[in-house]
């Protein structure tokens, strides 16, 4: 009897964290990610990386020397990452209502004077998460490899860097 209380208190913890985990780059539901259309629009979230191929990738899963050369990618291509997002909230749609606009003209106004600096793409969610990667720690800081909050609770023992979540 008890094993049953503990795989239902495991599935109830996993689906917590799994709600926890989304984010508006890619819907997970059940495990499930959707790939997005460019690169750039994983900078400002911290768990996940999209390969040329589409193949999508917890950072958490990715080995050190992969993460220091999608490092490198990104790094590379600042200026005209910069620009297209500059662009694009330039001459994408404009929300409907006062409340909305007001708030997306705030939100259009840091992101061009964030991308008007030099080195900006270095402080994005993503660069940072792939700068702990490289230092061989966690995406994320307060979590596991394996995706989990660190609790006191939770035995990690068994979790590594480049370990695999089904």
């Amino acid at each position: 009897m008890r094993s049953v209380s503990l795989d239902r208190g495991r599935a109830e913890r996993r689906a917590q964290l799994e709600e926890l985990q989304f984010d508006d780059h890619f819907a997970i539901f059940r495990g499930r990610r959707e790939p997005v259309d460019h690169w750039s629009d994983l900078l400002f979230q911290s768990t996940w990386w999209q390969d040329a191929d589409r193949n999508i990738w917890r950072l958490d899963e990715l080995d050190t020397m992969r993460c220091s050369r999608i490092y490198g990618f990104i790094a590379q291509h600042e200026d005209e990452t910069g620009t297209r997002l500059a662009w694009e909230s330039t001459h994408g749609p404009m929300p409907r209502g006062a409340v909305a606009f007001d708030a997306y003209e705030r939100g259009r106004a840091q992101l061009l004077e964030m991308v008007s600096e030099r080195g900006w793409i270095h402080r994005t969610d993503l660069m940072v998460a792939l700068q702990r990667r490289m230092r061989s720690l966690p995406a994320v800081e307060g979590t596991c490899f394996c995706g989990y909050p660190v609790a006191g609770d939770w035995d990690h023992s068994a979790c590594h860097a480049g370990m695999e979540i089904a």
